[in-house]
């Protein structure tokens, strides 16, 4: 069974490194594939393009709450107290196998905080794992490590930053387009807290790591790539020498040289001040306002996460620096969005969403249809990587198909949080910051992510199944 897992993974990662093209290439692939689609179906050439323009720019706004979600992420995960923490944990794999699942489990169990965390902790475990490996002289396969930090992108929609959840959690941000019955919002207990999405996500956090620690090549091993050894050695070394000499002014009766506006932009007093607008906000949200956990959305952990950020860093010249890097890495995120966006807009302006939903459900009945939506879920996913918009493209009718085989609306939130996250493992738009971290290409992890997605799937269907169905 061991070798048939491995050979299984070292044949997907051979047809990965010869046929995967870079994550932008593949969005121009999909939106000429889906436009083709729409003319396939009905649609005219010049309602096609209408269509995607009408989409092009309607995920702006998610757009910048993503962006700043990945921003603030990647600085906490980058701040000194948290490079030391994660360089202490990646010096406790001591094989091969702790190595692959120890990166992929401490990444997928970030992820459930937040999605955007553990996809920036995955990236930089998979550095700090493999560069303390090699320094233990345990030979450790690189690609499959950062394959393995990839894993937190197919569990995140269980924990408390799925994108789903926390939009149908609040009536404000529910689309008109959606059925009157669910204009009230889904409360999170529903979704999130329910039995089946715990048990899942349970169930993915303990096996998929083991599943990506038996993929581990007896051959070709590509170890840290010696450029990237020295530059996480540069930063293990620099995370003990972050703080200024001097901040807020001289001591011991020195004398403090430099200007007023240097001053202002090396002061910790000012640099903590700020965070007192995004911490009422957070306040307001979960605490003085009436609604419980339903407050928990977008918005407000965004707050959070502004406010780490601010925290950790402390001083607005660190934060302003170390923002601009978190920019590059998610920069093709940035770029790419619209035309996903684009996308959405061909299969919501021309019918094409309704077209696969419908053309899967004529194959369902009331027993299949949790596996089926899992599967819809997934195929959509590719066209529209983007959780929330994909949703917001297809919700309307996954509900409507969904409730009408006598399930409840959560349950449809259910399966298109589950089925939509599988898919990511063989859609690297979300593996950007991540490739950029570790200075890979999507062709050297998306081999082994799809054995990841193929176990996940097996889990998820079982899970439904189990607990849709059979109880």
């Amino acid at each position: 069974m061991l070798s048939l897992i491995r050979s299984f993974g070292e044949r997907c990662s051979d047809l990965s490194e010869r046929y995967i093209p870079d994550p932008y290439v593949i969005a121009i692939v999909l939106t000429f594939v889906a436009a083709a689609a729409a003319v396939a179906t009905g649609s005219g050439p010049r309602e096609t393009l209408t269509a995607w323009t009408g989409g092009v720019w309607s995920l702006l706004p998610f757009m910048a709450a993503i962006s700043v979600l990945l921003m603030a992420g990647d600085a906490i995960a980058k701040s000194p107290i948290f490079t030391r923490g994660l360089e202490r944990l990646a010096r406790l794999p001591s094989s091969r196998f702790t190595a692959v699942w120890f990166t992929s489990f401490v990444a997928m169990a970030a992820a459930v905080v937040s999605w955007a965390i553990g996809l920036i902790v995955g990236a930089i475990m998979a550095k700090r794992v493999a560069y303390e490996c090699q320094e233990q002289g345990i030979s450790v396969h690189y690609p499959l490590l950062a394959a393995a930090g990839y894993t937190s992108l197919m569990v995140f929609h269980g924990g408390f930053s799925s994108s789903v959840g926390l939009l149908m959690a609040d009536p404000s941000l529910v689309p008109a387009s959606f059925p009157d019955y669910v204009r009230g919002g889904i409360p999170l207990a529903q979704t999130i807290g329910s039995v089946t999405n715990i048990v899942t996500t349970g169930a993915l956090l303990v096996v998929v790591p083991v599943v990506m620690g038996l993929l581990h090549p007896t051959e070709g091993v590509r170890e840290l790539p010696r450029r990237t050894y020295r530059e996480v050695d540069r930063v293990v070394t620099e995370a003990y020498a972050q703080e200024p000499v001097a901040t807020d002014g001289g001591s011991d009766g020195d004398t403090d040289d430099r200007t007023v506006a240097d001053r202002l932009n090396d002061s910790r007093l000012l640099g903590l001040a700020i965070g007192l607008f995004p911490a009422f906000f957070v306040v307001n949200a979960w605490f003085l306002r009436g609604g419980g956990i339903s407050n928990l959305t977008l918005n407000s952990i965004n707050a959070l996460f502004l406010l780490l950020a601010i925290l950790l860093w402390n001083r607005p010249t660190a934060i302003v620096k170390q923002m601009r890097d978190s920019v590059t890495n998610i920069s093709g995120i940035i770029f790419q969005f619209p035309f996903y966006a684009g996308i959405a807009g061909l299969l919501t302006g021309t019918g094409l969403a309704t077209v696969i939903v419908e053309f899967f459900g004529g194959f369902a009945t009331p027993t299949t249809w949790p596996v089926i939506g899992v599967l819809v879920a997934g195929v959509v996913n590719i066209f529209i990587p983007s959780g929330g918009g994909q949703w917001v493209a297809m919700g309307p009718i996954m509900l409507d198909v969904t409730t009408g085989f006598g399930y409840t609306p959560a349950q449809a939130v259910i399966i298109e949080m589950l089925g939509d996250q599988l898919t990511n493992m063989i859609q690297p738009f979300w593996a950007i910051p991540l490739l950029a971290i570790a200075n890979l290409r999507a062709r050297d992890i998306i081999g082994y992510t799809a054995v990841a997605m193929v176990a996940g799937l097996l889990i998820v269907c079982t899970s439904l199944t189990l607990f849709m169905v059979v109880l």
